[in-house]
Protein backbone atom coordinates (compact mmCIF):
# COMPACT_ATOMS: atom_id res chain seq x y z
CA UNK A 1 0.00 0.00 0.00
CA UNK A 2 2.85 2.36 0.84
CA UNK A 3 4.29 1.80 -2.67
CA UNK A 4 0.90 2.61 -4.22
CA UNK A 5 0.70 5.90 -2.35
CA UNK A 6 4.28 6.88 -3.15
CA UNK A 7 3.82 6.04 -6.82
CA UNK A 8 0.60 8.05 -7.02
CA UNK A 9 2.11 11.10 -5.34
CA UNK A 10 5.26 10.88 -7.45
CA UNK A 11 3.26 10.73 -10.67
CA UNK A 12 1.11 13.68 -9.64
CA UNK A 13 4.18 15.69 -8.65
CA UNK A 14 5.94 15.05 -11.97
CA UNK A 15 2.86 16.07 -13.93
CA UNK A 16 2.47 19.13 -11.75
CA UNK A 17 6.07 20.23 -12.09
CA UNK A 18 5.93 19.77 -15.83
CA UNK A 19 2.76 21.82 -16.12
CA UNK A 20 3.85 24.61 -13.77
CA UNK A 21 7.11 25.20 -15.65
CA UNK A 22 5.49 25.97 -18.98
CA UNK A 23 7.00 29.28 -20.16
CA UNK A 24 3.76 30.81 -21.44
CA UNK A 25 1.73 30.00 -18.35
CA UNK A 26 0.19 33.04 -16.62
CA UNK A 27 0.57 33.61 -12.90
CA UNK A 28 -3.17 32.95 -12.45
CA UNK A 29 -3.06 29.63 -14.30
CA UNK A 30 0.11 28.58 -12.48
CA UNK A 31 -1.52 29.28 -9.11
CA UNK A 32 -4.59 27.23 -10.01
CA UNK A 33 -2.41 24.38 -11.29
CA UNK A 34 -0.28 24.37 -8.15
CA UNK A 35 -3.43 24.21 -6.05
CA UNK A 36 -4.79 21.29 -8.03
CA UNK A 37 -1.49 19.41 -7.81
CA UNK A 38 -1.16 19.97 -4.06
CA UNK A 39 -4.76 18.91 -3.50
CA UNK A 40 -4.39 15.82 -5.65
CA UNK A 41 -1.22 14.77 -3.81
CA UNK A 42 -2.85 15.21 -0.41
CA UNK A 43 -5.97 13.39 -1.61
CA UNK A 44 -3.90 10.50 -2.93
CA UNK A 45 -2.20 10.06 0.44
CA UNK A 46 -5.46 10.10 2.40
CA UNK A 47 -7.32 7.98 -0.15
CA UNK A 48 -4.47 5.50 -0.30
CA UNK A 49 -4.44 5.07 3.45
CA UNK A 50 -8.19 4.43 3.40
CA UNK A 51 -8.56 2.33 0.29
CA UNK A 52 -5.37 1.26 -1.42
CA UNK A 53 -4.90 1.88 -5.16
CA UNK A 54 -8.54 2.73 -5.86
CA UNK A 55 -8.71 4.92 -2.80
CA UNK A 56 -5.57 6.78 -3.86
CA UNK A 57 -7.01 7.42 -7.32
CA UNK A 58 -10.34 8.64 -5.95
CA UNK A 59 -8.60 10.72 -3.30
CA UNK A 60 -6.37 12.31 -5.92
CA UNK A 61 -9.38 13.20 -8.07
CA UNK A 62 -11.34 14.72 -5.22
CA UNK A 63 -8.29 16.43 -3.76
CA UNK A 64 -7.40 17.82 -7.16
CA UNK A 65 -10.83 19.38 -7.54
CA UNK A 66 -10.63 20.86 -4.06
CA UNK A 67 -7.11 22.12 -4.66
CA UNK A 68 -8.17 23.68 -7.95
CA UNK A 69 -10.97 25.53 -6.18
CA UNK A 70 -8.64 26.97 -3.56
CA UNK A 71 -6.03 27.74 -6.19
CA UNK A 72 -8.72 29.58 -8.13
CA UNK A 73 -9.58 31.58 -5.00
CA UNK A 74 -5.96 32.69 -4.62
CA UNK A 75 -5.61 33.55 -8.30
CA UNK A 76 -8.92 35.43 -8.48
CA UNK A 77 -8.37 37.45 -5.31
CA UNK A 78 -4.74 38.20 -6.18
CA UNK A 79 -5.75 39.58 -9.56
CA UNK A 80 -7.77 42.33 -7.86
CA UNK A 81 -4.65 44.05 -6.50
CA UNK A 82 -1.75 45.89 -8.09
CA UNK A 83 0.90 43.91 -6.22
CA UNK A 84 1.37 40.92 -3.92
CA UNK A 85 1.92 43.05 -0.83
CA UNK A 86 -1.44 44.83 -1.18
CA UNK A 87 -3.17 41.50 -1.79
CA UNK A 88 -1.62 39.90 1.30
CA UNK A 89 -2.51 42.88 3.48
CA UNK A 90 -6.12 42.60 2.29
CA UNK A 91 -6.19 38.87 3.06
CA UNK A 92 -4.70 39.49 6.51
CA UNK A 93 -7.42 42.03 7.25
CA UNK A 94 -10.04 39.60 5.95
CA UNK A 95 -8.72 36.82 8.19
CA UNK A 96 -8.51 39.16 11.17
CA UNK A 97 -12.13 40.24 10.73
CA UNK A 98 -13.25 36.63 10.37
CA UNK A 99 -11.43 35.80 13.61
CA UNK A 100 -13.11 38.65 15.45
CA UNK A 101 -16.50 37.47 14.24
CA UNK A 102 -16.02 33.82 15.16
CA UNK A 103 -14.50 34.73 18.53
CA UNK A 104 -17.57 36.82 19.37
CA UNK A 105 -19.84 34.04 18.11
CA UNK A 106 -18.06 31.43 20.23
CA UNK A 107 -18.39 33.69 23.27
CA UNK A 108 -22.13 33.99 22.65
CA UNK A 109 -22.49 30.21 22.33
CA UNK A 110 -20.54 29.65 25.55
CA UNK A 111 -23.02 31.85 27.43
CA UNK A 112 -26.00 30.11 25.85
CA UNK A 113 -24.59 26.69 26.71
CA UNK A 114 -24.06 27.80 30.32
CA UNK A 115 -27.67 29.04 30.47
CA UNK A 116 -28.97 25.73 29.13
CA UNK A 117 -26.98 23.84 31.75
CA UNK A 118 -28.40 26.14 34.43
CA UNK A 119 -31.98 25.50 33.31
CA UNK A 120 -31.36 21.75 33.12
CA UNK A 121 -30.11 21.79 36.68
CA UNK A 122 -33.18 23.76 37.80
CA UNK A 123 -35.46 21.27 36.07
CA UNK A 124 -33.81 18.37 37.87
CA UNK A 125 -34.39 20.26 41.11
CA UNK A 126 -38.05 20.67 40.05
CA UNK A 127 -37.73 24.46 40.12
CA UNK A 128 -38.88 24.99 36.52
CA UNK A 129 -41.53 23.28 34.44
CA UNK A 130 -41.09 20.71 31.67
CA UNK A 131 -42.67 23.22 29.29
CA UNK A 132 -39.91 25.71 29.94
CA UNK A 133 -37.24 23.08 29.43
CA UNK A 134 -38.78 21.99 26.11
CA UNK A 135 -38.85 25.63 25.03
CA UNK A 136 -35.14 25.73 25.74
CA UNK A 137 -34.66 22.59 23.64
CA UNK A 138 -36.22 24.35 20.64
CA UNK A 139 -33.78 27.19 21.15
CA UNK A 140 -30.88 24.76 21.44
CA UNK A 141 -31.88 22.99 18.22
CA UNK A 142 -32.13 26.32 16.40
CA UNK A 143 -28.70 27.42 17.61
CA UNK A 144 -27.23 24.02 16.76
CA UNK A 145 -28.34 24.36 13.13
CA UNK A 146 -26.97 27.89 12.97
CA UNK A 147 -23.67 26.76 14.49
CA UNK A 148 -23.33 23.96 11.93
CA UNK A 149 -23.76 26.46 9.08
CA UNK A 150 -21.27 28.81 10.71
CA UNK A 151 -18.81 25.95 11.09
CA UNK A 152 -19.08 25.04 7.40
CA UNK A 153 -18.49 28.68 6.48
CA UNK A 154 -15.43 29.12 8.69
CA UNK A 155 -13.95 25.83 7.45
CA UNK A 156 -14.16 27.16 3.89
CA UNK A 157 -12.64 30.49 4.93
CA UNK A 158 -9.85 28.68 6.76
CA UNK A 159 -9.08 26.50 3.73
CA UNK A 160 -8.89 29.62 1.54
CA UNK A 161 -6.58 31.38 3.98
CA UNK A 162 -4.32 28.33 4.18
CA UNK A 163 -4.01 28.48 0.40
CA UNK A 164 -3.16 32.17 0.61
CA UNK A 165 -0.57 31.39 3.28
CA UNK A 166 1.00 28.69 1.11
CA UNK A 167 1.24 31.20 -1.75
CA UNK A 168 2.62 33.85 0.59
CA UNK A 169 5.43 31.56 1.72
CA UNK A 170 6.62 31.39 -1.90
CA UNK A 171 6.75 35.18 -2.17
CA UNK A 172 9.32 37.54 -0.73
CA UNK A 173 7.01 39.00 1.91
CA UNK A 174 8.13 37.56 5.27
CA UNK A 175 6.35 40.18 7.37
CA UNK A 176 2.96 39.55 5.77
CA UNK A 177 3.52 35.80 5.83
CA UNK A 178 4.21 35.88 9.57
CA UNK A 179 1.09 37.97 10.29
CA UNK A 180 -1.11 35.77 8.12
CA UNK A 181 0.27 32.60 9.73
CA UNK A 182 -0.73 34.02 13.12
CA UNK A 183 -4.27 34.73 11.90
CA UNK A 184 -4.57 31.25 10.37
CA UNK A 185 -3.44 29.67 13.64
CA UNK A 186 -6.05 31.69 15.55
CA UNK A 187 -8.73 30.74 13.04
CA UNK A 188 -7.88 27.06 13.41
CA UNK A 189 -8.22 27.36 17.19
CA UNK A 190 -11.56 29.21 17.00
CA UNK A 191 -12.86 26.70 14.43
CA UNK A 192 -12.08 23.84 16.80
CA UNK A 193 -13.86 25.69 19.62
CA UNK A 194 -16.93 26.13 17.41
CA UNK A 195 -16.78 22.46 16.44
CA UNK A 196 -16.80 21.54 20.14
CA UNK A 197 -19.78 23.84 20.70
CA UNK A 198 -21.76 22.12 17.92
CA UNK A 199 -21.09 18.75 19.56
CA UNK A 200 -22.20 20.13 22.91
CA UNK A 201 -25.42 21.42 21.36
CA UNK A 202 -26.09 18.00 19.82
CA UNK A 203 -25.59 16.32 23.22
CA UNK A 204 -27.84 18.87 24.91
CA UNK A 205 -30.58 18.35 22.35
CA UNK A 206 -30.66 14.65 23.25
CA UNK A 207 -30.48 15.37 26.96
CA UNK A 208 -33.35 17.89 26.80
CA UNK A 209 -35.69 15.45 25.06
CA UNK A 210 -37.46 14.72 28.35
Amino acid sequence: MKKVIISSVAAISIIGMTGCTQPNMSDSTRTKTEGAVAGAAAGAIIGGLLGGRNGAALGAALGGMGGLAYGAYVADEKSKYANTEDWLNAEINKAHQANQDIRAYNSKLSKEIAETKRLTKLYKQKKISKKKLLAQKKLVDKHRREAQKKLASIEKTLANQKSVLASSKKSNNPSQTKRLAKEVKTMEKEKNTLKAHTRTYADMSVMLAV
